[in-house]
């Protein structure tokens, strides 16, 4: 008797679980954010740009954004690529430089016949 009121809770937990689990993956929406690195205490924000297209019908659009630093002893510690407002499902992605480096160049690429709008930042010393 005991053991059947124990397989019937475990089969009622596995259930609300699992729908609570369905209800929680219903409401997120995809994010295409570009994260690299970590901002440290010590770290200060070298650039902060906002950067939008709007949409075209069928077209895939895309923007190449080169941070250089002031000198050569600048060094980025975190490029953050951050979607704002609703997903356009757009992507951002590193094509040169990069962590470590005084130079970096990312493309921000809209998915066809849609748009973004992204806020990019460097972070480093």
């Amino acid at each position: 008797m005991k053991a059947v009121f124990l397989v019937a809770f475990l089969a009622a937990l596995a259930l609300t679980n699992a729908a609570s689990l369905e209800k929680a993956s219903e409401k997120v929406s995809p994010r295409y954010n570009l994260i690299l690195g970590n901002i440290n205490s010590a770290d200060r924000l070298l650039y902060r740009g906002y950067y939008s297209k709007g949409a075209i019908p069928n077209a895939v659009q895309y923007q190449d954004i080169t941070f250089r630093g002031s000198n050569a002893n600048i060094r980025i510690n975190a490029i953050r690529a951050l979607e704002v407002g609703y997903t356009q499902y757009a992507n951002a992605f590193l094509l040169a430089g990069g962590l470590g480096w005084n130079t970096a160049t990312i493309r921000l690429q809209s998915a066809r016949g849609w748009g973004y709008y992204y806020q990019v930042e460097f972070w480093g010393r």
